[in-house]
């Protein structure tokens, strides 16, 4: 009878009782507060709010009135539970409705998702409790927010945290999501310069967001929503068949739904389809604001706030205007309500425009999956390359102790709970996190030999981060051996740098980097020794040839601090897989 319990208690705290006595009643109310924190876990569905709140009492009422060493075990085992599930509470709470009964609780969320996010990303730390990357987090918590409050996110963010490329693009699609909300175009241009700066960064980084032809989409979009048409043919290279911006797939989505006529602008119904059909699966799902809301293309280009914009552009000139009034004219033939666009054109689309893989939109295209199955999504396949426990199997285990004196009781996964609890958050230690599929592959031959694994120090480290400069210098470089980077990269890692070598190649190019430095500012090893977190600082020079072409010639001479996520491989050693640049100069 918790309830009773804790009624008591709080009478016999008023009273001050002698300080034997007040230990005991401290303890029994915090064994109270444990007993509902696991029957709201083992609710259907999972009640992790409440198992928060009450834990977080437990451990205020154990810091605040009972004794230096009263149940330590106990104490250290609520604040690691804490730490565990708290990452999902603040989820919980953001996914509360948008309406003023939630408003408070919704600004708490707010509040848990700066300090979760803005505490992460640097000294080596890579991911967040609950098994979370930063990136996953930070995807998931954005798909329960609206477009405004992820800009506020980002505008509020510390400029010693540097945001990485997906926290850009994110925001990016939140500024275009929240100008056709509030008919504001000048935020097609902020969005614009977000997706320019991702294409800097892509050039003169070896972290890439991809190839700079998947920003033209980008960025051609974001012309047509501020009436440059022209800009946004140049973009999609639409009368250049030689550019590396043109993509044939989105030449011909566009041919595909537009009436040609050969007149000026025949291709304009096809461009505005893309348009839509880009806004429909891309932007609005990712905002809460914009998810299944109902627009017409037409809707926007009339509004006299962006035609006083666009005149605004033009200087009083006509063609941005022009555009507009064309577009808003097509009506029904070029535009349709969110929610009526056909499949077909979407699933065109993806074929044109597929989805980063490190922006899971599993969420979006199921907008009403609950909070529980969303997260378990990310659980199954977490972006850092880790699996998680499946969450049927991984259970808040906490038992509540009968005699009234008991002082050891244990949180977390050392006794079974009276029900089942479905929580893939909390797991016992010898049970965390798994290495990839990569780890599990060590040679079944002889599952009884043990392995002896390199300890990761600082020299390993360096000598693992200067193979990896000498690799990509052969895989990009004028030999093209991409075969080679299998030997540094593993996972995600591996893809995207075997994906960039192999565009380098068909275009002709080759890169030709010179190394001056590697410096290991930090290291983070896991308790198993099998995964590590460095953070180094590189300094190297880069040249870019374009055989066919001397006008895309380029170079850099930069010094930047970088973060690589490494996993001991088996057989194959150390390897990285993931990386991150924090900052550069």
């Amino acid at each position: 009878e918790a309830q009773a319990v804790l009624a008591i208690g709080e009478h016999l705290l008023e009273d001050r009782p002698p300080k034997r006595f007040k230990q005991d009643v401290v303890l029994t109310m915090a064994l109270a507060y444990v007993d509902i924190s696991r029957d709201a876990m083992a609710a259907s569905p999972p009640d992790v709010i409440c198992c928060c709140e009450v834990l977080e009492r437990a451990l205020k009422l154990l810091q605040e009135d009972g004794a230096i060493n009263l149940a330590p075990d106990l104490l250290s085992q609520i604040d690691e539970t804490l730490e565990e599930i708290t990452p999902r509470c603040v989820l919980e709470l953001l996914a509360l409705p948008l309406d003023e009964k939630h408003q408070s609780k919704r600004q708490e969320g707010l509040r848990g998702v700066r300090n979760i996010l803005w505490s992460v990303g640097r000294g080596g730390i890579a991911t967040v409790g609950g098994g979370f990357s930063r990136e996953a987090y930070m995807n998931e918590a954005f798909l329960q927010m609206t477009s405004a409050e992820q800009m506020d996110f980002f505008s509020k963010t510390p400029n010693s945290i540097p945001p990485e490329w997906f926290e850009i693009y994110s925001v990016a699609l939140a500024n275009v999501a929240q100008a056709i909300v509030s008919k504001r175009p000048e935020l097609i241009m902020v969005a614009d310069d977000l997706f320019e700066q991702l294409q800097k960064f892509n050039i003169g980084s070896q972290y890439a967001y991809g190839n700079e032809m998947d920003l033209a989409l980008e960025r051609a979009l974001c012309s047509l929503l501020v009436g440059d048409i022209s800009n946004c043919r140049t973009w999609l290279a639409i009368d250049n068949e030689s550019s590396p911006h043109r993509d044939p797939k989105i030449v011909e989505f566009i041919v595909n739904n537009s009436s040609i006529d050969h007149q000026e602008n025949d291709l304009l119904p096809g461009l505005c389809k893309l348009l839509e059909t880009w806004l429909v699966s891309e932007v609005f799902p990712r905002s809460r604001d914009t998810r299944g809301m109902q627009f017409t293309l037409g809707d926007y280009y009339d509004d006299p706030k962006v035609l006083s914009y666009l005149e605004m552009m033009e200087g009083g000139g006509a063609s941005h205007l022009a555009a507009a009034a064309a577009i808003a004219k097509l009506g029904a033939q070029a535009t349709a309500a969110l929610g009526t666009v056909k499949s077909s054109a979407i699933q065109a689309f993806n074929k044109i425009f597929p989805l980063i893989e490190q922006l899971d939109r599993s969420a979006m295209e199921n907008p009403n999956d609950g909070l529980e199955e969303s997260v378990n999504k990310f659980d199954q396949k977490n972006i850092m390359g880790f699996d998680i426990l499946d969450s049927k199997n991984a259970f808040l285990k906490i038992v509540s102790a009968s005699a009234l004196f008991a002082l050891l009781t244990v949180i977390g996964m050392k006794y079974l709970p009276r029900k089942k609890v479905l929580l893939p958050a909390i797991r016992s230690e010898h049970e965390s996190v798994a290495v990839a599929n990569v780890v599990d592959s060590v040679d079944d031959d002889e599952p009884d030999e043990p392995i002896q694994i390199p300890k990761m120090d600082a020299k390993l480290a360096e000598d693992i981060v200067r193979k990896w400069q000498s690799i990509k210098s052969k895989a990009l470089g004028s030999d093209h051996s991409v075969a080679s980077l299998q030997e540094v990269l593993d996972g995600n890692m591996l893809k995207v740098w075997t994906d960039r070598a192999a565009e380098i190649e068909r275009k002709g190019w080759f890169w030709d980097y010179t190394l001056f430095n590697v410096a290991i500012d930090s290291i983070t090893v896991s308790l198993d020794g099998r995964r590590a977190t460095v953070e180094a600082t590189i300094e190297e020079a880069g040249q870019l040839t374009d055989a066919t072409d001397p006008r895309n010639d380029d170079l850099y001479d930069t010094k930047y601090t970088t973060r690589y996520e490494m996993a001991f491989t088996g057989p194959g050693g150390w390897k990285i897989t993931e990386g991150a640049v924090l900052k550069s100069s």
